[in-house]
């Protein structure tokens, strides 16, 4: 069974490229997803193992590499498609 890993990034436009700002694995990375959900009970975690793994091998503070644009770029598109429902929904209750 591999080890549960979790990796945050911060994502502006006007910086550039989205960056690693978090890294967790083992217990720490269930406590991350805890308070994770504690804290933002309206977003949800993104789980993909093998995207979560190629993140894990890069520095924190640093930009994520060229091979993983596209990747990261889909889940970009669907975060934000997913917070753009949200705002309809609580805009219209």
């Amino acid at each position: 069974m591999a080890i549960k890993k979790v990796v945050g990034l911060s994502y502006n436009a006007d910086d550039g490229l989205p960056r690693v700002i978090l890294k967790a694995s083992g217990e720490m990375a269930q406590q991350v997803e805890q308070e994770f959900g504690r804290h933002k009970p309206a977003h949800r975690l993104i789980e993909d193992e093998a995207l979560a793994t190629s993140l894990f091998r890069l520095p924190l503070e640093s930009d994520i590499s060229p091979d993983l644009y596209q990747l990261v770029a889909l889940l970009l598109v669907h975060v934000y498609s997913v917070e753009a429902k949200l705002k309809d929904i609580l805009k219209n209750d």
